[in-house]
């Protein structure tokens, strides 16, 4: 029994995993990068790739992996998720094995490398003394700084805080400065270093072994403005528009890949890319062949299960607990962008039921299965009554079976099996979908997603209670972001932003409310998930970057097709 609840409190766990980096900083060789993960309030590092940061044996069985490093040896069960120091020390639930790599729990990980750990909002820095800064000037022209350490571009930023030319330049994890010079506006905190300055000119960092160098570029504020490189000619049709360019947005340069359609002209369609399963979305999306499509939903990376409600040609898909704002439309073609709540009810023969799941392993004591779900029904006959519909809502089979296409499948806890008996074949269902009062109409696409970038009259209390719902790779992540917005003529917009020199940077969610209110013509927008998810689907193929930074496994996607 205590068995079956370790594993089960693991499950609960992994349920809203993300990915990061882990950084091993270093006084005598460069920074060096592996594979890591975040996981709730922990980061898990790639054990396959633990050899790059010094010679270690890693044994392997079926069911623990041993690594051996020095005189220490690390012990990780791929039962048990628990994993042991030197046979002593134990830490359960410290392990997570997923997509065939396992890995393990940062503060583990610390303790058998002897190395303390610093976190940021989608890195953690390991090192066996916090780096320190060993000189540090600011000149008219430069600022130059000095390490013990070898540190990298994820340990230091600079951006441009202030129309009136302020910049902040933070440098992290580092140790406390002593020696500070006069003229520098210099303030530590948490193991970060901040240096503020005003200027009206523009300055670029320069990072080489030790040192860094802050230096004028040559150009004012003036030449960083908002400014657009067109390298796509928009392809516009009635009632759509698609367009790829180049933008300089606060002294970046980002790629923008963007849609443009009226829903009364064309079908917006929510695609399940085989739900359940692990499906390649290229192969997906390439069989189905929209006009265009994007990635939407946020989703367990492990179980590949759609985060949010979802209802797509007027039929519900997915049913989840989780309060996220969504994009809906009705029966009128009349679009929003709002948090939304749904309750979903079946009544048999008198009997009235609340849906609880829908096309989700999620427990419930009432489920129901479409046929867009294509995993496996992990449910069986001893715990649920199973009760198979068909598209006339008539009763034709009350054993466990994949439900075809117009059919449903219901699931109901056996501990309601007395009120069932009279539930015969022909009996009928009915199905009726509460909404909440915003939502106009019969919904005949909502996809959750989040957090809200633009909403009219919110305040800004309300914009920094959108950011407290989300993690802080989310919000403050410079990543790729999709986005979709929405005008005062329903136009809906479909947009995906990457780095154009890294296409593994982006903005952060104040960058990219920014961004639309510099474009200034969007009444309300949200984030849909982004990151290595963010895929461009056009013209047959995926125009993004195709460097294999891209996920291979997308559950949902928001696509449009022809009429």
């Amino acid at each position: 029994m205590e068995k079956i609840i370790s594993i089960l409190l693991f499950l609960l766990l992994v349920t809203n995993i993300f990915a990061a980096q882990a950084v091993f900083i270093s006084q005598s060789k460069t920074p060096i990068y592996i594979d890591a993960i975040k996981n709730q309030a922990y980061y898990y590092i790639n054990v396959d790739e633990l050899a790059k940061y010094d010679s270690m044996v890693i044994n392997k069985t079926s069911r623990i992996i041993y690594v051996i490093y020095k005189k220490d040896v690390l012990e990780i069960s791929l039962n048990d998720y628990y994993s042991k120091i030197n046979f002593i020390d134990k830490y359960n639930d410290s392990v997570i094995s997923m997509n065939g790599k396992v890995y393990i729990r940062n503060d583990v990980l610390a303790s058998f490398l002897k190395l303390q750990y610093f976190e940021n909002y989608d890195n953690i820095f390991f090192f066996s003394s916090l780096p320190q800064i060993t000189e540090l000037k600011v000149l008219t022209n430069e600022i130059s700084v000095t390490f013990d350490s070898y540190l990298n571009e994820l340990s230091i930023n600079l951006n441009k805080i202030s129309d009136a030319g302020d910049y902040l330049l933070t440098i992290k994890p580092v140790a406390p400065v002593t020696k500070i010079p006069s003229n520098a506006d210099c303030t530590y905190s948490n193991n970060t270093f901040y240096l503020r300055f005003r200027s009206d000119l523009k300055y670029s960092l320069n990072i080489e072994g030790k040192s860094l160098q802050v230096k004028l570029n040559g150009k004012t504020t003036e030449d960083s403005k908002q400014t657009t490189q067109q390298v796509v000619v928009p392809k516009t049709k009635d009632g759509i528009s698609y367009s790829e360019r180049i933008e300089t947005f606060n002294e970046q340069r980002i790629k923008i890949y963007q849609l443009s359609v009226d829903p009364k002209k064309y079908k917006l369609k929510v695609d399940l890319n085989n739900l359940g399963t692990y499906s390649n979305v290229s192969t997906f999306l390439k069989k189905e062949n929209p006009i265009f499509s994007v990635n939407a939903s946020f989703f367990d990376t492990q179980t590949l299960e759609p985060i949010g409600n979802i209802i797509s040609e007027g039929e519900l898909l997915h049913l989840s607990s989780y309060s996220r704002p969504a994009l809906f439309i009705n029966d009128k073609y009349e679009v929003d962008i709002d948090y939304v709540k749904l309750e979903y009810q079946i009544e048999i023969d008198g009997l009235l039921f609340w849906v609880k799941s829908v096309n989700s392993n999620w427990k419930g004591d009432v489920k129901l299965y479409t046929s867009h779900y294509k995993g496996k029904i992990e449910e069986t006959e001893d715990s649920y009554i199973f009760l198979l519909f068909n598209e006339k809502n008539k009763l034709i089979s009350k054993n466990k079976t994949i439900p075809k296409e117009g059919e449903k499948l219901i699931l109901i806890d056996k501990k309601y099996e007395k009120y069932l008996s009279k539930i015969t074949t022909g009996s009928k269902i009915s199905f009726l979908l509460k909404k909440s009062e915003n939502i106009i109409g019969n919904p005949i696409l909502l996809l959750e997603g989040g957090p809200i970038l633009l909403y009219p009259n919110f305040t800004q209390e309300q914009y920094e209670s959108e950011k407290r719902s989300y993690s802080n790779g989310i919000i403050y992540g410079k990543t790729s972001r999709t986005l979709v917005a929405i005008d005062q003529k329903d136009i809906i917009t479909f947009m995906v932003i990457e780095g154009y020199d890294n296409p593994e940077s982006g903005l952060t969610y104040d960058e990219v409310r920014k961004f639309l209110l510099n474009i200034g013509s969007y009444e309300k927008a949200m984030l849909l998930d982004g990151g290595s998810s963010s895929i461009v689907f056009y013209n047959s193929d995926i125009q993004n970057y195709k460097d294999g930074k891209t996920r291979n496994y997308i559950p949902v996607l928001l696509s449009v097709y022809e009429n």
